[in-house]
């Protein structure tokens, strides 16, 4: 007899994340209201305040969840690398700096949520600048100091935001070469020349 696998259901707050970025993706981060993130969720708005009890509640749910996808993706990339080699600082820097630069184009609305929210109320990226400062902190204890990875961690976030405001120049070739070079530049901060 063949019994089918039952389907994984993802939870209603996972669901609820999804569909405030496809509201973002499909309508612009402006129309990131309750109303439309429960209407295209299919459920009562109700059922969306019990677990995001503001607009506020919802944006800082979207930032932390991409911060944690992007720490979950640098850490699953380290351990298949930690099987040969401990990972340093300066590879998780390259990691991440790699992660960043492959999650952008599939993850739009994260970038856009992170705009509503600054125009929205400034106070909203608080959790933002303390995660990164938490990143320059850590990797400017790297060989190559503070100006070596402030200078990576801003050029990665100028492309993205250029990308993310469609003011991107680059070609795709273009992207890809600059890509390579953040890498490179990324792993310069971690040698003592």
């Amino acid at each position: 007899m063949y019994f089918r696998q039952p389907i994984p259901v993802r939870p209603a707050r996972e669901r609820l994340l999804d569909a405030a970025e496809r509201v973002v993706v499909e309508s612009g981060a402006t129309h990131l209201t309750l109303d439309a993130v429960a209407k295209s969720a299919g459920v009562s708005k109700g059922g969306l305040l019990y677990h995001f009890p503001t607009k506020e509640a919802l944006l800082e749910g979207m930032l932390t969840r991409h911060f944690a996808e992007v720490d979950a993706e640098v850490a699953k990339r380290l351990a298949r690398r930690a099987r040969r080699t401990k990972a340093s600082r300066a590879d998780v820097l390259r990691e991440r700096v790699r992660v960043l630069l492959e999650l952008h184009p599939e993850r739009p609305a994260v970038g856009a949520a992170m705009v509503a929210a600054s125009a929205d109320s400034p106070g909203h990226m608080a959790p933002c600048r303390a995660q990164y400062r938490r990143l320059l902190d850590e990797f400017a204890k790297l060989p190559g100091g503070f100006e070596r990875a402030a200078l990576v961690l801003l050029a990665v976030q100028g492309l993205l935001l250029a990308e993310l405001l469609h003011l991107s120049p680059y070609t795709r070739g273009e992207r890809a070469r600059l890509a390579k070079a953040l890498l490179r530049a990324a792993e310069q901060c971690g040698s003592t020349q």
